[in-house]
């Protein structure tokens, strides 16, 4: 995989074929997400595949509606173990869960996106709503939903300049 094409050409694709992922592909971006840095190496991601068309329609109310959402074949919902995290940091677990999920939701996505597998990061959505419909413990929150799938659906985003956003040693 050319990463430089992966990060640049990345979109976050709202258009899906319903072409099945196969389970080979989906192995791979899973394991491309417990690759991914983390905090203290412990590994406190969980991630649920939802591939049910009854449980997509719960997970996609819970996202503000997004109906476009239910043409994705399916999606991750990345969660963290917040107990874990908490033994061990009990001052920064929740930066720490929201940065590890974050990494690993991207590492996700570049993977996918070497499979010419589409995705889409989606932060909106109800937390207690979700953690209801996936009957997540009472430790694991839900920090990103990807919906993953196949696409002809070919954009870009105007990034702005690296100068914009760069400083030395202060702001």
């Amino acid at each position: 995989m050319n990463i430089k094409k992966a990060i640049n050409e990345r979109f976050s694709c709202r258009g899906y074929k319903s072409k099945r992922i196969s389970d080979k592909d989906l192995n791979k971006i899973l394991e491309a997400g417990i690759n991914a840095p983390n905090a203290g190496n412990l590994q406190a991601w969980r991630f649920v595949v939802v591939n049910k068309e009854d449980v997509k329609e719960k997970i996609t109310k819970a996202s503000l509606d997004q109906r476009w959402m239910m043409q994705a074949p399916l999606f991750v919902v990345v969660c963290s173990d917040l107990k874990k995290l908490k033994t061990y940091y009990p001052d920064k677990f929740k930066l720490y869960a929201i940065q590890d999920t974050s990494i690993a939701a991207e590492n996700m996505m570049l993977m996918a996106f070497s499979l010419n597998i589409k995705s889409c990061f989606i932060s909106a959505f109800d937390d207690n709503a979700v953690k209801r419909i996936l009957r997540l413990p009472d430790d694991i929150e839900a920090y990103a939903i990807i919906t993953l799938g196949y696409s002809d659906e070919k954009k870009s985003s105007k990034r702005n300049s690296l100068n914009y956003s760069l400083k030395f040693n202060s702001f």
